[in-house]
């Protein structure tokens, strides 16, 4: 599974909820998260997608005063700007995990994983570069948290480029629980370097 998309209800998100369950499906993909920007709107939508061993997991990217922290699992809207130990607290109240999100990647905000103590590390995502993605690893590993990986896709061709892989049936209980006991593994790639830069060039001069 995909554990990290964007859709359109999300600030940059290109994709519409049916878009991306297609993408995903084509991948190959047994199942996504849609994790909008401090958003839960399309989880609705999203539910008629669960059929037929395809899975869609509710989830948010929450904008935490210390970082964004990923919700899996959760059906209503967190508050954004909160610290990043109160985020996790209420992510965990309402069932759901709570994932540290592309920790190191450059440009965000440092510390986070030392805010909070999280269900699970993002140790692959497909829009960090460089050393973002290693030293992720390298944190989860030597304190022995569970991985993950998904492609923080904002574009249908990104869907599915880093995904994690769980052993067990399709439900979203039985997912969260073998992720927070470390029965995960992340795989992927990144998204290549020039590609996201010449999408970042065209953003710029669309503002324009």
């Amino acid at each position: 599974m995909d554990l990290h998309v964007h859709t359109s209800h999300s600030y940059d998100g290109l994709c519409s909820v049916d878009e991306v369950v297609a993408a995903a499906r084509a991948k190959g993909l047994n199942g996504v998260a849609i994790t909008d920007h401090n958003s839960i709107a399309g989880h609705q939508e999203a539910k008629k997608y669960s059929k037929d061993g395809f899975l869609v997991i509710p989830g948010v990217e929450v904008s935490s005063a210390d970082g964004h922290i990923v919700g899996l699992g959760v059906r209503e809207l967190i508050p954004r700007d909160l610290p990043a130990k109160e985020t996790v607290e209420r992510i965990r109240e309402q069932g759901g995990i709570a994932i540290a999100a592309h920790p190191f990647a450059l440009g965000r905000r440092p510390g986070l994983v030392y805010r909070a103590k999280f269900d699970a590390i993002e140790v692959l995502n497909s829009r960090a570069f460089f050393i973002s993605n290693p030293l992720a690893r390298r944190f989860a590993e030597r304190n022995k948290i569970p991985m993950v990986a998904g492609s923080d896709a904002h574009r249908r061709d990104e869907i599915g480029l880093a995904y994690t892989t769980v052993d067990c049936e399709p439900k979203t209980e039985s997912i969260l629980e073998h992720i927070k006991t470390g029965r995960s593994s992340a795989s992927g790639r990144a998204v290549p370097f020039p590609s996201l830069l010449w999408r970042f060039l065209l953003k710029l001069v669309s503002k324009k």
